[in-house]
Order: C-alpha cells, then structure tokens, then sequence
C-alpha cells in the first residue's frame, strides 16, 4: 500500500532506523485497545470531568480555562489520529485479505 503512495523508501529507511517498529506492529492486537483505554480515561479527564466541577471563572481548572481548551484540542487531535491508525492498519488487512 504504501509503495504505492509513493512511500516505500520513507518507510524502508525509517523501519531501518527504528527496528523496534516491526515489533511493535506485530503486537497490534494489544496496542490498539490498550490505547483505546487510555483515551477513554483521557476523556474523562479533558473532558467530562471539568465540566462536573465547579470551578469559577479564571481558575485554571474552569472549562473555559486556555489549559483546558487546549487538553480538549490534544485529546480530540489524538483521537482522531488513533481512528485513522485504526482504520488505516486493519483496513489495509482487509483489503489484502480480500485480493
């Protein structure tokens, strides 16, 4: 798939310079969900657990806060990029499986 993109020599290069890479992609069956959690407890953390608290406007720990803002703007960057993992790893599965 991806020599197709115009990326083989990216990832060759890269998977010569960081091996551990072939190792972590062979555990993906754990890497994924465990990273799923974890983002469900980031969730809570930037995002329904500040709006339970009652904290007054200016606090670092009100919603509206910038601190706040922006661990919403992470989580919600890192979720989206854990999706397009997702679908990009086992939709490439598929798809071979499939020709």
């Amino acid at each position: 798939m991806f020599v197709s993109l115009g990326l083989g020599s990216v990832v060759a290069s890269t998977l010569e310079v960081a091996p551990w890479l072939m190792a972590a992609g062979a555990q993906k069956s754990i890497i994924f969900p465990v990273v799923g959690v974890f983002l469900a407890f980031n969730y809570w953390l930037a995002v329904a657990r500040p709006k339970k608290i009652q904290c007054p406007p200016g606090e670092m720990c009100h919603i509206d806060s910038p601190v706040s803002r922006f661990n919403r703007a992470l989580f919600w960057t890192s979720l989206a990029i854990y999706v397009v993992a997702v679908i990009a790893t086992y939709g490439a599965q598929w798809w071979i499986l499939q020709s």
